[in-house]
């Protein structure tokens, strides 16, 4: 924020920002800054350009906030820390002053939003950094085996195509695209986009993509056995095909599930 312009010839010397951020995108941000700050009028910067799709109105964002009192420069748990959150953009469930800054941001997108609020002791100033994630999984993609499952995507979400065979006896788990994040850890929640058909037969068992291409948050310890030890130390980022034997998942049925894992918090330690 407030960065003075280049210097020429007898002028002063670029100013430091006010505000720092740093730290990866996707992970809480290291925010710093000389409290309190001044009391302005709202401003935001755009500290990272992302490349996914636009933000539209009405649609769902996946968004990690991390929200800071300018008066004290401590975190705010109840407005935000950097956890993953899922709602549709409206007015009515991001502020109006943040609203119109995301309509249209790309996924990937790291912003810095600087707002005055009031509160019991008077009007002060928000600092937000706002990470707008992917809804998708993005990455290398990785060749498909011939003798499992294959998985398909377009832009109305995930297909999957089963072989002519019978299904495995026991857990199998191939990377479709290989992200880029940090590995998920035992014990974390997870934000997934996903589809879950039987095998045999092709039924939809479960879809995030047909609710809506709204991802899911999930505890990980709480979904079945085969589904967790699926996820677990894959990359964040990655699409991983998930096929869940009876015995690790309903107890009477094989599914096959094609998992985009988008972000994960709260791991211990």
């Amino acid at each position: 924020m407030a960065l003075a312009g280049c210097a020429g010839a007898g002028e002063a010397p670029e100013e430091e920002p006010t505000i720092s951020v740093s730290g990866a995108f996707g992970r809480p941000p290291v925010v710093s800054f000389a409290a309190p700050l001044e009391l302005t009028e709202a401003d935001s910067e755009v500290l990272v350009e992302g490349d996914g799709r636009a933000l539209e109105a009405d649609r769902p964002a996946l968004l990690a906030v991390s929200a800071y009192d300018g008066d004290t420069g401590e975190l705010l748990p109840d407005r935000g820390a950097g956890e993953a959150r899922t709602l549709l953009l409206t007015r009515e469930e991001v502020d109006d002053e943040v609203y119109p800054l995301l309509v249209g941001t790309t996924e990937g997108s790291r912003l810095l939003v600087t707002q005055p609020v009031s509160g019991e002791d008077g009007d002060h100033m928000l600092v937000l950094v706002i990470d707008v994630l992917h809804t998708v999984a993005r990455g290398e993609e990785v060749e498909q085996r011939e003798d499992l499952p294959t998985v398909t995507a377009d832009d109305d979400g995930v297909t999957i195509t089963l072989p002519d065979t019978d299904p495995p006896t026991g857990l199998e788990v191939e990377t479709v695209i290989r992200g880029s994040g940090r590995q998920v850890a035992p014990g974390e929640e997870v934000t997934l986009q996903y589809v879950a058909v039987t095998w045999p037969g092709g039924e939809i068992y479960d879809s995030t993509w047909a609710d809506g291409q709204v991802p899911r948050t999930v505890q990980i310890e709480e979904t079945f056995s085969g589904l967790r030890d699926g996820i677990v130390d894959q990359p964040i980022g990655s699409r991983v095909l998930i096929v869940v034997p009876p015995a690790l998942g309903t107890g009477d049925q094989t599914l096959v599930f094609a998992v985009d894992i988008l972000a994960a918090s709260g791991a211990e330690g």
